[in-house]
């Protein structure tokens, strides 16, 4: 039986990865220019794509700088000889009033929320920006600054302090019942990340300043008992002894 010989170009043929070059060389022949348009694109793409990127990061650390500058000025001290720049003499911030103090920070949080308010930043911005707001007494501006704060999902730790601030607005405008709510809805929040001996204290408070003075001597004992609450202690023994000095609700009065 003779043996049948193949030629090169049948040899080739047989290749599936020379095929599959030539396959290729024939497109990039016959749809060279929407292959090069396509490639354009790509690399149009990954240049925004980068530049994008960028542009977020520089944004982001003008707004951290911002955000310092304003917490620069809410820890600034108070010098009845302060120059009219607060940063005269360098950190730390000098102001000549306490007013004047919470004033310049609450302009330059107001700066950050409205130039980053979708951004962490901004979070943390409005959360200060209460805080001076109550120190400015303007209460009700400050309240509504940090009820926008407290179910934020960008930083909880920042929702939940700007909670237990509440809760204290609550109480010390006699408002226990929603003091109360505020404390009770943290400590039993897992997700809370907020010192629990510190919350218990808190509510022990509301609960005795309402009159209900057991529950306050059962939570002030549980967080005498928390392993974590040995920087409390001395607080907790005050609390606690503070609590049982005081004379039980008068008989017919309901506690709240």
């Amino acid at each position: 039986m003779g043996t049948t010989k193949l030629t090169r170009k049948e040899i080739l043929a047989e290749d599936p990865i020379h095929a599959a070059m030539i396959r290729i060389v024939d497109a990039f022949r016959s749809q060279g220019r929407t292959i090069a348009i396509v490639a354009a694109c790509a690399l149009v793409a990954a240049g925004a794509v980068y530049f994008g990127v960028r542009y977020l990061e520089s944004r982001a650390m003008k707004a951290q700088e911002d955000l310092g500058r304003g917490l620069s000025f809410y820890h600034g001290l108070v010098d009845p000889q302060a120059a009219d720049d607060p940063l005269a003499k360098g950190p730390p911030a000098r102001f000549k009033t306490e007013e004047a103090k919470y004033q310049a920070a609450s302009q330059a949080f107001s700066k950050v929320i409205a130039e980053y308010g979708s951004s962490k930043a901004a979070v943390i911005a409005r959360y200060y920006l209460g805080l001076c707001q109550l120190r400015l007494g303007r209460k009700d501006e400050a309240i509504r600054n940090l009820e926008e704060v407290r179910n934020n999902t960008r930083d909880r730790t920042v929702g939940y302090l700007a909670k237990k601030v509440l809760a204290t607005i609550h109480m010390d405008s006699g408002n226990h019942k929603e003091a109360a709510a505020i404390l009770e809805g943290m400590i039993k929040d897992p997700q809370c990340e907020l010192p629990r001996e510190a919350l218990r204290l808190d509510l022990a408070r509301v609960y005795a300043a309402s009159g209900r003075r057991e529950d306050a001597l059962k939570l002030v004992k549980e967080a005498r008992e928390d392993p974590k609450a040995s920087l409390l202690s001395s607080m907790i023994v005050r609390e606690m002894e503070r609590i049982e000095k005081a004379p039980p609700a008068s008989e017919g009065a309901k506690p709240e």
